[in-house]
């Protein structure tokens, strides 16, 4: 009984072809097909056709009409038409289409060339270059060769570099006057109709699979494959070039070699084409126009040719359009003959008509309908839409013709008619068939939360599909190799719960595609309530709020709650599906307080935080009646003293005085209703224009400087309004400079809004333009008023001598104030009104008096300096650059802004910004640009921000846009309540910061003190409905705001709990503990700075400037499960955390960094500023941010690290791809590199920025990531934050670290690979450096390294822990300084075929290591030592002992991660902590269906689907089986399982339905088949479905690898008697089987099942005990024998038995002293080796010097 290596191997695991049992190999060389067998099979082709073509000479139209074809039979006419033109007449030609039907990841260069009989090459040879893989699919490349002479050639198709390691592909192709046609691919494909044997159509095929390039495929190519498998290389044997060799390496070369094996046809079948230059193209031009190149017509390689008919109009039976082509004539000495013509249609199709074949006796008229030719026998293999399908005649046989006429009288085009090709073909039964390819059906998804899975039934013919996912008319496409795909993601962004994707599926096979599916859609579901909604906004009408919020996820719907401020109950709302309502049919001037909820199948929300308006009225807005100008002549009257209104653009709306379509004396009719409508954002004032707004005209020329005007209804803010007046000096009309619009309320809330000329002008014709502040393309004028000039203001304006109103004029007195002050005080006597602006008024007057005996102090400077224009190079951007001005103000309040400029003239615009912001507010919103101020005075209106139920308003700011260190301007702010600021930018000198911290502190205690009774004063007696009067509320009164501006950071929190973090104390001492704090603060940003490259003075790259902004910190609500946040430009902390800034204390350490005393602010606040810091080209959320959290934390010691170092080296040593889980894991990564190239203690700082860049690892980071340029070797960062971190990396160590970043689970793409490889690879093995090595080593320097050594003692050793077969204790002995040792790596060593395997196991730094092993099982494992040393270096590695570990098969949970589309009831949310600030991710329960505590049980639910758990297990594991166990609950019902190698493509291995009750139940996996044994998979995953239930309880969850087989040698128990021997007499062990005396045999016992089961002996070298034949089979034979079981049972039920393996005599290489070992091997499917495996393995087995005699007999041995 022989047995090939084809049982050795495990190709089978590959789809493709598997060697037959007994196939050789054959040797010698060799090319794909001899020269001999094909000029035989051409010269059988050309005896073929020739009597073929006399047959169809023969044959009469009788045959032909036998075809039942449609057709009208008519004598030949001899006369001269439009189609006689001949051809010029051509030689025959090659044409090879070459296409790649391996999936391979490098480009395939191809020459091809052709050599005539002697061996001349003819023509040049083509170089044609196939594609590597692509979403495209394989696409078809040409060669021709033309204008060859009648005769035989060689087709030669080789690698132009051999890069691959195909053989040459050589095929005779006879030529005669034709185009001879073949197809060549790069490996066989399955298609129907397609067999790799003579005369079934077929492409050719390039054998893949000579890796030593000797010129053929044999075993030796094999060998090379195992043994860069066994190694891990690549080189030639990876022939896919995917970077490795693999198992599909493997069945690349075995596809080919079985094609060897069979004698496969592989020559490629050949059709012919009647060469172009043989056929004339010819058009009626009488009747047809004709557009294009007719010459391509018949190559296809041009675009359509059109065909129209020349007198216009549609073509049809009255208008037709003929197009000819004629053989006749021409250099053939013969009719032209073919067997089919084929006619290609571009979009506009042939639709009716009729096709002429006209041969030498006969013409046959083929009638076209409905795009389709009646008479043709063979429709298209795949049916186009009707018109673009080809025309087909077949002519039945081959046939001479002479002329071709093709008469169009319809077209799908209607008067166009288009044709891409037309083909003259002859042996179409050559032609390779297209498949028929399934169409899939029965698409199906299973919703998941942010994902879903899409299953479709198995097609048939086909080898992969497409499946095709849509949304919003964006699609993608992801390639399944089976009818499963796992789709969590969409345009490299997750999935969206809620939100519909289109899904359809198309099968694949090569360059064919079937039809799509029918398209279903998928929209993930959700698992848990919603968050609570974020940033509800209101805004008001007079009888309806709007409502606006931000859009949640996960949810379907929201609720809204309303009342009246006061009443107990809310109204709802429900089911609203947008994040915008409006609530209608309200009160009007009513307060109304709402809230919002998001509502899913979990549940409803938390809510959100409540907001708080008032309803307006439809009253019209009560402008002010002082002096009015244009007073009321009556409701819908025209006002007094208005000529005329004109408007050029826009509308009047229900105004009975505008019957003219440019008229618009209705915004001056006294009516609120009728009203001036233009749908534009800006009507003549951002672009003034006589064609823009309206124009006044009045009855005389009035002197004004007060304008104002209101709408219909508040709709939005105007920002801009132009004045463009008519007065005596200007007749044709002159802008008005520096006008200011400030928007005003009345008393019923109404807005209005002043126009205020900065000098009075006296007009007849007044233009006004408007412009939104919004952008809203909506502006309407209900109303415009004049006022008569009142000097009142421009008098009071005048009191002072500069911009900043602090110094007044020579001159003024009191009496001069109190004399305004009277007038201020007096009503006009015509309306009874003080001035309108009188409280803005009397602030000046104040102002005034109080200068009069003291000069005025609150003014800010504002600091140049401070500017976010000089901030471009910084690669983040979570910084502002605002200047506290000093002052809150609340919503609504008006406030006065003078800016002083040292140049700038009074109303120039300024460059600085206003800046107000919303106290204690949510993100979304909390501040806005109010105004570009103007150097003067600026009336401002503070707006509203959040509508949150609370008091609206905040702290003010400047933001200064400039970018000159000389601009000197200066702010005052009239109005508003004082803040307390501590400006500590730029101060360098020490009593001068004291002094200020002092005088702040002090002011603190006085404002905090008076917070409510200023609060009573200020807000209480605000307007009545104004937001801040309301009773006092400590964490939300406005007043309580506090800034604290220091050189990099800005504190704006609460005054109160600064104050609070102070603690009790004097001032003196409350004040020096805050100046510690700062004093922290700045330490620490000095020392983040630092870490990231950036230094200030000389010297310092552009690139690498400190910032110009600050950070800023805020005291914010938070969002839901949030403690704190980063966002855009500021960081978030709430009430709680405020105390904290003031409570630091500076950290102290010694001149090498070593930490003394001392605290920062805790780790929120750094992974915080982390966040708003990260460089953005490598930055990862939650990991890198927290690098920095880390250097606050870290004092130089193992357990002040935030992560876990037996976590890092479990993930080192897990050899598994991707980021850890867990976010602090993965941090280490990033530690580490700053421990092996850091040589200071922590927190040192350095003088210069040249000492941090060569000091500071990540300095250099960051450094180069901003400035890539700067770094050695050509720096590229286009990688994305992994692959751009990796090259960072190598670049500020100068070393290669892709070992390193392997380890830790990344994979380096070619570019990575590249740039590391210019520079030398780092040796030590940084992954198990930790925080006490590298103290180790800075303080004993590289003293007692084991680099290189022998350290591991011999009296090392292994054995298996009692009671636990499958952990291995390991027991190391080193004889170096045990100082100097981190730790051990302990690799297992085991054998595949023959070949030894090296796994690192794990890392310890104790003297024993517990190796907890569930991938192997029955095997015989080897431990290895290696000594890590506390710099990083190894020692050499030494083998410490061999151990056989035997156990149930359960695999290690350790690696796992767990994933369900299930919650429960007690998960729990993630609320932010001070250790894990941001939104942590839930804690989900989930974890313990795999926490090894089998009585703790997990029930979970889900809303849609079935219930499921994925388990991940980190890597590909051989998995056979799943224990489900129950302690308490109730058990699943029907089940399914299914496995996935990458989590996406499933593959189901059991249905079946559990018993229902507790306990344990464990389930085998099977194959699609059913066939009753277990079968194995590679897994990364596995998944359980409780199908059609919506839930499941589980208390614990093991997978089970292959178990039970297994193989020693002797057949006694425990002994090796009779291991190997010499057969002393001939055994006999079955009817005529017997074993001969005098062979070499080894006997041994097994438990398996022998029907699955092979035996392999392999020697110390890995060579299989016996060798190989010439034909490659197995020299040894063997037999397994066991006891058949009772009653015909069937021999999977055997369990043990004994193995004999022999060599005969005479074929035995000598063993004698040598090492043996016998590996047991297990299959699937014994017919196909399905399945094939290692299962078992022995200890070796020393073979004695003289071997002992054997004899067998009654299953015993002696």
């Amino acid at each position: 009984m022989k047995k090939t290596m084809a049982w050795l191997l495990a190709f089978c695991l590959i789809a493709g072809c598997v060697l037959p049992a007994g196939a050789k190999e054959v040797a010698g060389t060799e090319t794909q097909k001899t020269a001999e067998q094909d000029a035989d099979k051409a010269q059988n082709t050309a005896e073929q056709d020739t009597d073929k073509t006399q047959a169809t000479a023969e044959q009469d139209a009788d045959a032909v009409s036998g075809n039942d074809v449609k057709e009208k039979v008519s004598p030949v006419q001899d006369d001269k038409d439009w189609n006689d033109k001949a051809p010029a007449g051509a030689k025959g030609g090659v044409r090879v289409y070459l296409m790649n039907a391996l999936p391979v990841y490098e480009d395939i260069t191809l020459s091809i060339s052709l050599e005539d009989a002697s061996g001349q090459v003819s023509g040049e040879a083509k170089e044609v270059v196939l594609p590597k893989n692509s979403d495209a699919g394989p696409e078809k490349k040409e060669a021709f060769f033309e204008e060859l002479e009648a005769g035989t050639y060689r087709l030669r198709i080789a690698e132009s570099d051999g890069g691959y390691g195909f053989l040459p592909f050589e095929q005779d192709i006879l030529v005669g006057n034709d185009v001879r046609t073949l197809e060549v691919y790069t490996g066989a494909v399955e298609l129907p109709g397609v067999a790799y044997e003579a005369g079934a159509p077929h492409p050719g095929v390039m054998l893949l699979g000579d890796v030593n390039r000797d010129g053929k495929i044999d075993g030796a190519d094999k060998d090379e494959i195992l043994k860069a498998i066994s190694g891990g290389s690549a080189g030639a044997a990876d022939l896919d070039k995917d970077g490795k060799t693999d198992l599909v390496d493997l069945q690349y070369y075995t596809n080919s070699k079985s094609l060897l094996d069979q004698k496969a046809d592989i020559s490629a079948s050949v059709t012919g084409t009647v060469p172009a230059g043989a056929v004339q193209v010819n058009v009626n031009e009488a009747s047809t126009a004709l557009t294009g190149d007719v010459d391509l017509l018949l190559t296809g390689n041009g675009a359509p040719i059109q065909l129209k008919n020349r007198n216009g109009g549609d073509i049809s039976e009255e208008n037709p359009v003929e197009i000819g082509f004629n053989l006749e004539g021409g250099s053939a000495s013969e009719p032209v003959q073919m067997e089919e013509i084929e006619i290609s249609v571009g979009e506009n199709g042939i639709k009716e008509g009729e096709i002429t074949v006209e041969t030498d006796e006969k013409s046959v008229n083929y009638m076209i309908a409905d795009g389709r030719v009646q008479s043709a026998v063979r429709a298209a293999s795949l049916q186009e839409e009707a018109g673009e399908a080809p025309l087909l005649i077949d002519l039945g046989g081959r046939t001479a013709v002479k002329k071709v006429t093709i008469k169009i009288t319809g077209a799908f085009g209607g008067n166009l008619a288009e044709i891409t090709r037309v083909e003259f073909l002859n042996d179409t039964e050559n032609r390779i068939p297209e498949p028929d390819l399934d169409r899939p059906e029965n698409v199906q998804v299973v919703l998941e939360n942010k994902g879903f899975q899409v299953s479709w039934d198995p097609g048939r013919n086909v080898t992969g599909y497409e499946v095709e996912i849509s949304k919003d008319g964006v699609s993608e496409r992801k390639r399944a190799a089976s009818n499963g795909l796992q789709v969590k993601s969409f345009q490299n962004g997750k999935l969206k719960n809620g939100e519909i994707y289109k899904v359809k599926v198309r099968s694949v096979n090569g360059t064919w595609t079937s039809p799509w599916s029918d398209e279903v859609s998928a929209a993930p579901v959700v698992t848990k309530r919603p968050d609570a909604p974020d940033n509800l906004k209101a805004s008001v009408g007079a009888y309806r709020i709007s409502l606006s919020w931000k859009l949640m996820e996960d949810k379907d719907s929201y609720n809204i709650y309303y009342r009246e401020a006061g009443k107990n109950s809310y109204a709802k709302i429900a089911g609203v599906k947008e994040n915008r309502y409006v609530i209608y049919g309200l009160k009007e001037l009513t307060t109304y307080e709402i809230y919002v909820t998001g509502v899913n199948d979990i549940g409803e929300s938390a809510p959100s935080l409540t907001s708080e308006v008032r309803t307006t009225t439809i009253k019209p807005a009560e402008m002010p009646n002082y002096k009015l100008l244009n007073t009321s002549n009556g409701k819908g009257k025209l006002s007094a003293h208005i000529v005329s209104v004109s408007h050029p653009r826009g509308a009047m709306e229900g105004s009975a005085l505008d019957q003219d379509d440019r008229s618009a004396l209705g915004v001056s009719d006294k009516d609120g209703a009728s009203y001036y409508q233009v749908s534009d954002w800006d009507d003549g004032a951002a672009y003034v224009s006589p064609d823009k707004g309206l124009l006044f005209t009045l009855d005389d020329y009035y002197k004004m400087n007060y304008i104002a005007f209101a709408e219909p209804e508040d709709i939005a803010s105007y920002g801009k309004v132009s004045v463009y007046y008519y007065d005596r000096e200007h007749p044709d009309g002159a802008y008005a400079e520096n006008v200011s619009v400030v928007q005003r309320a009345d008393k019923n809330g109404r807005k209005y809004y002043l126009i205020k000329l900065s000098k009075a002008v006296e007009a007849d014709k007044i233009r006004l333009g408007f412009a939104r502040a919004y952008g809203l393309r909506n502006i309407t004028i209900a109303e415009v008023n004049f006022y008569h000039y009142d000097s009142l203001e421009d008098d009071i304006m005048a009191l002072y001598a500069d911009d900043l109103h602090t110094k007044l004029q020579t001159g003024v007195t009191e009496e001069t104030i109190d004399g305004l002050q009277r007038r201020l005080d007096t009503k006009d006597e015509a309306s009874g009104e003080y001035h309108p602006e009188r409280e803005m008024l009397r602030r000046e007057l104040d102002n005034a008096r109080g200068l009069l005996t003291e000069e005025f102090e609150d003014i800010v400077i504002v600091d140049p300096k401070i500017t976010s224009t000089k901030d471009g190079h910084l690669g983040f951007s979570g910084l502002n650059a605002w200047q506290p001005l000093g002052v809150t103000a609340y919503e609504g309040e008006q406030l006065v802004i003078y800016v002083g400029h040292d140049k700038l003239e009074t109303g120039t615009e300024s460059r600085l910004n206003l800046i107000a912001t919303q106290y204690h507010a949510e993100a979304g919103s909390f501040a806005s640009r109010v105004a570009t101020l103007r150097v003067g005075r600026n009336e401002i209106t503070i707006p509203g921000l959040q509508t949150i139920a609370g008091e609206g308003g905040g702290a003010l700011y400047v933001e200064y846009t400039g970018n000159s260190d000389e601009d000197r301007y200066a702010v005052r702010v009239s109005g508003g309540a004082k803040e307390p600021v501590l400006d500590l930018h730029g101060v360098t000198d020490e009593e001068t910061r004291k002094r200020l911290i002092d005088a702040y502190v002090r002011e603190l205690e006085e404002h905090v003190a008076n917070l409510e009774n200023a609060h009573r004063e200020l807000h209480e007696a605000a307007p009545e409905g104004n937001k801040v009067n309301r009773p006092y509320d400590e964490k939300n009164c406005v007043l309580g705001a506090t800034d604290i501006v220091l050189d990099q950071m800005m504190l704006s929190v609460s005054a109160k709990q600064i104050l609070e973090g102070l603690g009790k104390g004097t001032t003196e001492e409350r004040a020096e503990k805050l100046d510690q704090s700062l004093l922290a603060m700045d330490g620490m940003m000095k020392l983040f700075y630092q870490h990231k490259g950036l230094g200030a003075g000389e010297g310092v790259p552009a690139t690498d400037r400190l910032p110009a902004r600050h950070l800023n910190i805020r005291y914010m609500r938070m969002f839901a499960g949030a403690f704190m946040y980063a966002s855009g430009n500021h960081i978030g902390i709430e009430w709680g955390s405020v105390s904290g800034l003031s409570s630091a204390k500076p950290v102290q350490a010694d001149e090498k960094g070593r930490y003394v005393s001392g605290n920062y602010f805790g780790w929120g606040i750094s992974h915080e500023i982390g966040h708003n810091i990260n460089q953005g080209n490598y930055a990862i959320a939650e990991v890198t941010n927290n690098y920095f959290a880390q250097l606050t934390r870290s004092r130089d010691s193992n357990d002040t690290v935030r992560f876990d170092y037996n976590k890092v080296y479990e993930k080192v040593t897990s050899g598994t791809e991707g980021h850890p889980a867990n976010v602090f894991t993965h941090l280490a990564m990033y530690w580490q590199l700053h421990l092996a190239y850091d040589r200071d203690y922590n927190y040192k700082t350095y003088d210069s920025y040249e000492e941090q860049l060569e000091n500071l690892f990540f300095a250099r980071v960051d450094s180069y990531s901003r400035d890539p340029a700067s770094a050695e070797g050509g720096l590229k960062l286009d990688g994305g934050s992994d692959q751009n971190f990796m090259r960072l990396a190598c670049a500020a160590a100068k070393k290669d670290l892709t070992e390193f970043f392997a380890r830790w689970g990344l994979v380096p793409d070619e570019e990575t690979v590249r740039y590391a490889s210019q520079f030398e690879k780092e040796e030590r093995a940084l992954y198990y450096l930790t925080d006490d090595a590298r103290v180790y080593e800075m303080e004993n320097g590289v003293v007692g390294s084991v680099k290189g050594e022998n350290v591991i003692s011999s009296d090392s050793s292994v054995k298996t822990a009692t009671g636990a077969s499958n952990e291995v204790k390991v027991s190391i002995r080193c004889t170096a300084d045990p100082a100097s040792v981190l730790g051990y790596e302990i690799t297992r060593v085991y054998y595949e075929n023959g070949r030894q395997n090296r796994q690192v196991a794990g890392f310890t730094t104790d003297t024993t290591y517990v190796d907890r092993v569930s991938s192997l099982n029955n095997r015989v494992l080897t431990y290895e030592a290696t000594a890590v040393d506390q710099f990083g270096y190894r020692s050499n590695t030494e083998k410490i002992g061999e151990v056989k570990i035997s156990h149930d098969g359960s695999l290690d949970k350790s690696m796992w991660e767990v994933t369900t589309n299930m919650t429960s009831g007690e998960d729990e949310a993630g609320e932010g902590v001070e250790e894990d600030p941001c939104e942590p991710a839930p804690v989900l329960t989930v974890s313990r269906v795999v926490d090894n505590d089998y009585k703790n049980t997990y029930t979970g639910e889900t809303a849609e689907g079935d219930a499921q758990i994925v388990i991940g297990l980190g890597r590909e594991r051989a998995v056979c089986g799943l224990k489900y166990t129950l302690d308490a609950g109730t058990p699943i019902g029907k089940y399914e399982i299914d496995v996935s190698a990458d989590g996406s493509s499933w593959i189901n291995v059991k249905k079946g339905e559990f018993k229902n009750e507790a306990g344990s139940q464990t389930v085998y996996f099977e194959n699609a088949d059913k066939d009753p044994w277990i079968c194995t998979y590679d897994a990364a995953y596995v998944r359980l479905r409780a199908a059609g239930q919506n839930g499941m309880s589980v208390s614990e969850i093991d997978l089970l690898g292959p178990a039970g087989d297994n193989i020693t040698f002797g057949a006694k128990e425990n002994s090796t008697e009779g291991a190997v021997g010499i057969l002393q007499e001939d055994y006999t062990y079955a009817e005529g089987k017997v074993i001969p005396r005098g062979s070499l045999i080894f006997t041994g016992s097994y438990k398996g099942n022998p029907a699955y089961n092979m035996v392999v002996l392999y020697d110390e070298d890995g060579n299989i005990v016996g060798g190989l034949n010439n034909d490659g089979e197995l020299v040894a034979e063997q037999i397994i024998l066991a006891k058949l079981p009772d009653n015909n049972g069937m021999m999977g039920e055997v369990s043990d038995g004994i193995w004999i393996y022999w060599i005969e005599n005479g074929l035995q290489a000598k063993l004698e002293g040598k090492k043996v070992r016998a590996q047991l091997y297990r299959v699937d499917n014994a017919l196909t080796n399905e399945g094939q495996r290692v299962v078992s393995d022995t200890a070796a087995l020393a073979i004695p010097e003289e071997l002992p005699r054997i004899s067998l007999r009654n299953d015993k041995e002696e």
